[in-house]
């Protein structure tokens, strides 16, 4: 699993606004994502479980990025980026652990 970068604009508190950088932890997001998913999959038909995950995979990155940003607001990012480059790594890691 890998830590990925993005830029995260955000308000300071006399309004000026600031790129950060955030890193995201694949490895933090697939936990969270599972844990979730197993709930969803006991509360939910298959189908219905697919689509509330989304909300899921965005709560982490928003409350993630909160966490590491303190008291500046975050304005812009681009969060499907975000899930799909977090996305792409969890799944190239299970497709290779699956080849052992």
């Amino acid at each position: 699993m890998s830590e990925f970068n993005f830029v995260v604009s955000c308000l300071d508190a006399n309004g000026q606004k600031h790129d950060h950088e955030i890193s995201l932890d694949s490895q933090d997001y697939k936990r969270h994502y599972e844990e979730n998913y197993s709930v969803l999959m006991q509360n939910y038909p298959p189908d219905q479980a697919e689509k509330h995950i989304l909300a899921t995979k965005k709560h982490y990155i928003e409350e993630t990025i909160a966490k590491k940003l303190g008291a500046h607001t975050p304005v812009e990012y681009d969060i499907a980026e975000m899930i799909n480059t977090l996305d792409r790594d969890v799944k190239g890691v299970l497709q290779t652990e699956g080849l052992r």
